[in-house]
């Protein structure tokens, strides 16, 4: 509103909240080094995808989403 009418607004931050009890999030607490990285990678790209943001790095995001998805169909 404040950009609207022509006023300086001030720059917020997004805000990442995490539900404790969802299963992603309750799965990285066992996961190890290298794929807890990767997942919580993942789940961060997701979150800002659905709130219409955009990805610095798309084909990293597709690529570790890629291997998740390999990996689980053995």
């Amino acid at each position: 509103i404040l950009k609207q009418v022509g006023q300086e607004a001030p720059d917020i931050k997004p805000i990442l909240e995490l539900n404790p009890e969802h299963p992603l999030v309750k799965k990285l607490d066992g996961e190890k080094d290298e794929r807890f990285e990767d997942l919580a990678s993942i789940i961060f790209d997701q979150a800002l995808l659905a709130e219409g943001g955009q990805l610095d790095d798309p084909a990293t995001f597709v690529a570790k989403l890629n291997a998740m998805l390999l990996e689980m169909s053995k």
